[in-house]
């Protein structure tokens, strides 16, 4: 299984969705807490909608990309900002910054594709601090799922992480829920 984090849904300049993958050692289940690791400096949370595929697909036009999806999730990938801004300034890659283990919270719970539509509302310590709307992406959701399957096939259970309108500094002590239309699928504390 692939985890696929789209970095330009929100704030794209050349019209082409942009991604990095992670391993799926990256992904944090079943609500658990993210520990943040020691001496990396500052760390990063942003919340996603998360959609699972459903069929190996390889160059599927916008047209067709819906079939390739079956379910929605939620997540939350975190960036140790520190290491992301050394790595940019040597050129080098991005994954000690973003594939650490349990980098990508992902809920278990599953709700159909079209429940993306009502967006997804995370808070932090009960406080709506995002609300996130695929209206207000640069790409379509059909658009983003042609685009990565002309890069790479796709497979059943490969994960897209759409995006996310803001970063928040992640702080030891705080509460994470994200919940799409009004179910809360992810609730977790950061340790």
């Amino acid at each position: 299984m692939k985890l696929i984090h789209i970095i330009n849904s929100y704030n794209a300049t050349d019209g082409v969705p942009r991604y990095y993958l992670k391993a799926d050692t990256a992904l944090l289940r079943n609500n658990d807490a993210f520990y943040v690791p020691e001496g990396v400096g500052r760390v990063v949370a942003e919340p996603h909608i998360v959609l699972r595929t459903s069929r190996l697909a390889k160059c599927v036009g916008e047209r067709f990309a819906s079939r390739c999806i079956d379910a929605v999730m939620a997540g939350v990938s975190f960036t140790q900002i520190d290491v992301l801004d050394e790595a940019r300034c040597m050129g080098m890659p991005w994954d000690e910054a973003v594939g650490f283990d349990h980098s990508s919270a992902l809920s278990l719970d599953m709700l159909s594709r079209d429940a993306m539509l009502e967006g997804a509302t995370f808070m932090i310590n009960d406080e709506v601090r995002a609300r996130i709307n695929i209206a207000d992406m640069a790409f379509s959701v059909d658009r983003v799922v042609s685009r990565l399957s002309e890069c790479m096939t796709l497979r059943i259970g490969d994960l897209i992480y759409l995006g996310a309108p803001k970063q928040f500094e992640v702080k030891i002590g705080d509460n994470y829920k994200v919940a799409i239309g009004d179910k809360v699928l992810l609730n977790f504390d950061i340790k």
